[in-house]
């Protein structure tokens, strides 16, 4: 049977691209080894790559005799994504490379509303964030992060507590947008942002307004059947304890939200009163770290894997984290070191959804630059 040599080398330039992307810059001779390629075949696919701009020559190996070769790199310029974070008050946009490095970020004040106006704003706002960069020509694809249980298969937000949403329509977001999109819970575009070939397994937590968290295994998110893996926010932390507004008791999402410790003060207001040493601020913080160890160590006895903490009130967490862990070790026995727990580090907060929104893009899109 004859096969079809198209389809072997778009397959072929798709695994070098890939490869690529996940280890940067590599020689021609490294590539063919990898991907156990025939150096003819590399040699083929690599420079129509390059001749595409898909692909360009990077730095030149150190010398061991002889002509020196030259590492070959994606073009980081060949094409762009989009991420547009929806939150309560504001609009984050970021923008990456083919490398998933941002190339800019921003953010404007925009009330959520679920009327037209406001999807025509973003659409607005989106473009306006792309000419500044001259993005707009290159954009592969744009990824929405939003506050809800996403089914992009039936095309629905299926509910977003935070803005009283059921079942509503992601054509809203396309007749605004023009652009191929993907849509996903803020939770999982956040938890995006620290995946990298060192860290392909990991729980990513979400202390936000509304808790939530993501699962992530060899570089991909769990979703689970209905699109609920991750939600750890709902999981019983104190049976028969407050109320959630989900309406179960004893909810994690209603003993570790920000909103338990500053109510309707900016979080900030309450570490201020920490450093100041007050006693009651104090009290509060302790018994929130109590209740985090307890979540963190539930999901580590499950799925004996690294827990990044982010979030509005992860932000904080980076001082205490020794605390946390100590606390953490009495109810993990199997550890000798907690060393499993990490704050979301400084340089990611930044536009964070966007960005993660962004990254999910170029996974569902970033090959859309081969065709």
């Amino acid at each position: 049977m004859l096969q079809n040599t198209g389809n072997i080398k778009e397959n072929n330039q798709e695994r070098i691209f890939y490869l690529l992307r996940r280890q940067g810059n590599m020689t021609k001779q490294e590539i063919a080894s990898a991907l156990q390629l025939s150096m003819p075949t590399t040699l083929q696919n690599v420079n129509e790559m390059i001749e595409r701009g898909i692909l360009e020559e990077g730095e030149a190996n150190e010398s061991t005799g002889g002509r020196r070769a030259r590492k070959i790199r994606v073009n980081r310029k060949a094409g762009f994504c989009a991420g547009i974070d929806i939150a309560v008050s504001h609009v984050g946009f970021a923008v990456v490379n083919l490398m998933g490095e941002a190339a800019a970020k921003k953010s404007v004040p925009l009330k959520f509303k679920d009327e037209p106006e406001f999807y025509e704003k973003i659409g607005a706002e989106l473009e306006l964030f792309l000419k500044e960069g001259r993005w707009e020509s290159r954009i592969l694809g744009a990824g929405i992060s939003f506050p809800g249980i996403i089914d992009m298969q039936a095309d629905w937000i299926v509910q977003s507590h935070i803005f009283g949403l059921e079942y509503v329509s992601l054509d809203r977001f396309r007749r605004a947008l023009p652009y191929p999109l993907v849509v996903e819970n803020d939770a999982n575009c956040l938890s995006y942002v620290e995946l990298s070939a060192e860290c392909p397994d990991y729980i990513y937590i979400s202390l936000n307004r509304t808790v939530g968290g993501a699962v992530v295994k060899n570089g991909r998110l769990l979703t689970g059947e209905g699109f609920r893996a991750g939600e750890v926010g709902h999981m019983v932390l104190v049976p028969g304890g407050r109320r959630c507004y989900c309406g179960k008791d004893g909810c994690a999402d209603a003993y570790l939200s920000p909103d338990v410790l500053a109510g309707e003060e900016p979080l900030e207001c309450f570490f201020e009163r920490i450093e100041k040493g007050e006693i009651e601020a104090a009290r509060m913080w302790d018994s929130y770290l109590d209740n985090l160890a307890v979540l963190v160590t539930n999901l580590r006895m499950v799925l004996d894997m690294k827990i990044i903490i982010g979030g509005e009130a992860g932000a904080y967490l980076e001082p205490y984290m020794d605390v946390l862990r100590k606390k953490a070790s009495e109810y993990d026995r199997f550890a000798r070191d907690i060393d499993y727990l990490q704050p979301v580090s400084p340089e990611r907060r930044e536009q964070a959804g966007a960005a993660g929104a962004a990254l999910l893009a170029l996974e569902e899109f970033g090959r859309d630059v081969l065709k």
